[in-house]
């Protein structure tokens, strides 16, 4: 009886032997965490089955049972104080979702031979217990032995029992010796792991400030690959941009990357043999960490020690804008942490350089656009200076004309037409001065008598008032503002000289200005004449614009001056019409409140 009892205990002992385990439990989790647990088990190997509920006569075929407490109605406990044949010496161990002594205490009372907390399961806890569940019972047939029956012979089996355990205890010590020592190492390994990638994310956002402070593409790329090697320690940096069908040197590290430099070195980007070229083709990162067995690696003659590269793409968005190429001396230096903070900082700078690209362009149009005015101003300057003496020549002519006798009523009338024509061309030619010189000139803003300039600008136009019989009602409330009366002049001289000749018949002029709450006071001039349409509306205030209503024509280039004088002081223009007739329009502008 001894000698069986030891047989078989020595056979589960054995590390090639095949117990088989059966899971009872509703939830499959803990099925499969037990099922990977004992897959890494190191003594014992096992068949785990599983069940979501207990079924009695399917026992027999099993070595062992691990049954989750809560079952349903029935608990763990309610089964092994159950009375049953087949599981009267089956081991059984309850898993428990806590920790409770008073409970485990009760569960070991009904016949269970270990308790386990679910959130605890792990490899060798759960080999321990097995191995502990399965002993108990062998060992609690020795005392059936009567040692006086066979004396040595219980002596023997209860050394061999001893000498067993005394082996379990140092294999046991021996694993937590060994689980210890890993923890340890792990640890290490976490720390050093964290402090490093600390350390690699503070550099990279060192870097990613300094791309961000420089304003040069040429200054970024030499920035981003001195910033690479020094920070990082890696043998050599160099970065390319896309230009067409090639990838081009932009910089490089040291004198190799001056060298290559100097001669322009471009690598095409359907090039076989380039994991330059590779990634650019693909746009996803090549990670070579032997390049001395890689047949797609192109080596370099100027940069002999290299032993392992990483070439990433500069991406924004789907569009490839270069390659960033990092260099190694040593095989094996280079890994993914490298590749992906590698990629993060080509992130930063696909965006600095695309900002320094649209900076480019914008100061680029912004040149051309002040040269294209100054060109402007110089032809409008040089036109009216021109022109002005022939078209006075042209009126004085008329007029000598007109005053001879003897021409007739159609003759009168042409010659008034030329006058009248030569008056609008020497008019234009005013405003053009008016508005090359806004555009130039610097002036310093003081308070104005508007009241006054309005009673002057009447003055200036009294002929066009008596031409037209128009009548200008002008407000006694006048707040005072801040600009320059000269150009507030020209204001009011076409807002009303266009009130006058487009306004009713006879026209209604009502001037005033408006305090507003946001510090400015805006003026307005209000006629009785037609009105406008919106689309009409939008055509004012536009300089050089092909307007397609004549009447609209009338009013632009006088407008554009107003709008550019009322800008310049800091102020807005407006316009405001229903399009009815005799409802007419009111045209505004506003300045600062003085």
């Amino acid at each position: 009886m001894i000698h069986s009892t030891i047989e078989k205990e020595a056979a589960i002992n054995q590390s090639k032997n095949l117990l088989k385990l059966l899971v009872i439990s509703s939830d499959e989790k803990i099925y499969k965490t037990i099922q990977r647990a004992l897959k890494q088990a190191v003594n014992m190997k096992f068949d785990v089955s599983w069940a979501t509920n207990y079924q009695e006569n399917n026992l027999g075929q099993y070595d062992i049972l691990i049954i989750d407490y809560y079952l349903g109605q029935d608990t763990a406990l309610d089964i092994l104080r159950r009375p049953s044949e087949n599981r009267h010496h089956l081991p059984t161990i309850v898993l428990f979702e806590d920790l409770d002594p008073a409970l485990f205490s009760e569960a070991e009372q009904a016949g269970a031979l270990d308790c386990l907390v679910k959130n605890q399961l792990g490899s060798q806890l759960l080999e321990r217990s097995i191995r502990c569940a399965i002993r108990r019972p062998l060992e609690s047939n020795l005392p059936d032995i009567e040692p006086e029956d066979d004396l040595p012979q219980y002596y023997a089996a209860l050394e061999q029992r001893y000498s067993e355990q005394a082996t379990e205890l140092a294999y046991i010590k021996s694993v937590s010796e060994d689980e210890h020592s890993r923890r340890q190492e792990l640890e290490q390994w976490v720390k050093e792991s964290l402090t490093r990638r600390a350390r690699q994310v503070q550099t990279v956002t060192y870097i990613a400030q300094k791309i961000a402070t420089t304003p040069k593409l040429d200054d970024l790329f030499m920035q981003v690959v001195n910033l690479v090697q020094q920070q990082f320690g890696y043998y050599h940096a160099h970065i390319y941009t896309l230009e067409g069908d090639y990838l081009m040197l932009k910089e490089g590290t040291g004198n190799v990357g001056q060298m290559m430099k100097a001669v322009n070195h471009k690598i095409p980007v359907i090039a076989l043999k380039s994991l330059v070229a590779r990634a650019a083709q693909t746009g996803y990162p090549v990670l070579i960490e032997d390049v001395t067995h890689d047949p797609g690696w192109l080596p370099n003659s100027l940069l002999p020690e290299t032993k392992a590269e990483i070439a990433v793409p500069i991406k924004l968005g789907e569009d490839i804008l270069g390659v960033l190429d990092v260099q190694n001396d040593t095989i094996g230096s280079l890994d993914e942490e490298d590749q992906i903070l590698l990629m993060g900082l080509c992130g930063q700078i696909a965006v600095a350089i695309n900002n320094r690209r649209l900076d480019d362009r914008r100061q680029e149009a912004e040149d051309n656009q002040r040269r294209l005015i100054q060109e402007l101003d110089a032809f409008a300057h040089t036109i009216g200076y021109t022109l002005r003496d022939p078209v006075s020549l042209i009126i004085g002519y008329t007029e000598l004309l007109r005053s001879q006798s003897g021409l007739s009523d159609t003759l009168h009338e042409y010659l008034n037409s030329i006058a009248r024509n030569g008056l609008k061309m020497s008019n234009i030619i005013d405003e053009l001065q008016v508005l090359t010189g806004v555009r130039r000139a610097k002036i310093v803003p003081k308070p104005l008598s508007m009241l006054r300039i309005v009673a002057e600008v009447q003055q200036r136009l009294a002929h066009l008032i008596q031409e037209h019989d128009a009548k200008i009602i002008v407000s006694e409330y006048w707040p005072a503002a801040i600009g320059h009366k000269p150009w507030i002049e020209e204001v009011w001289a076409n807002y009303l000289s266009n009130a006058i000749k487009h306004g009713g018949q006879p026209p209604r002029i009502y001037v005033g200005a408006t305090e507003q709450s946001d510090g400015m006071i805006r003026f307005w001039v209000r006629d009785n004449g037609p009105g406008f349409t919106p689309e009409e509306q939008a055509q004012f205030f536009t300089e050089f614009t092909n307007l397609s209503q004549r009447r609209v024509t009338e009013y632009s280039l006088g407008l554009a001056i107003v709008k550019r004088i009322v800008t310049k002081l800091g102020g807005e223009v407006g316009v405001e019409s229903d399009g009815i007739p005799g409802e007419g329009t009111i045209f505004t502008f506003t300045l600062p409140k003085a």
